[in-house]
């Protein structure tokens, strides 16, 4: 997977933060894409939307760590895979 080096950094953050490793969380990543997005752009989509949900305007205001079923990153990871294919890809 092809990553810029902030984009690296911003992995490692939310890895970081969330008490998993890079390679738990690329896994999961790969397990979870239901969209059929690539792997690049559908981490890109996901490190988007996790800081946006951290800012203020975010809409997804619980914090649990980890990678589990009730944890912040898999209500991201769900939000991602309700979208539509056909709007993600515009």
């Amino acid at each position: 997977m092809r990553l810029c080096v902030t984009e690296w950094r911003l992995l490692d953050s939310i890895c970081k933060s969330e008490h998993v490793s890079r390679n738990d969380f690329l896994e999961l990543m790969e397990n979870s894409n239901s969209c059929g997005l690539g792997l690049t752009y559908y981490t890109r989509l996901f490190i988007m939307l996790y800081f946006y949900n951290k800012s203020p305007l975010g809409q997804i205001k619980t914090r649990r760590h980890g990678i589990g079923r009730q944890s912040y990153v898999n209500e991201i990871l769900s939000l991602i895979n309700t979208v539509p294919n056909k709007q993600l890809q515009k």
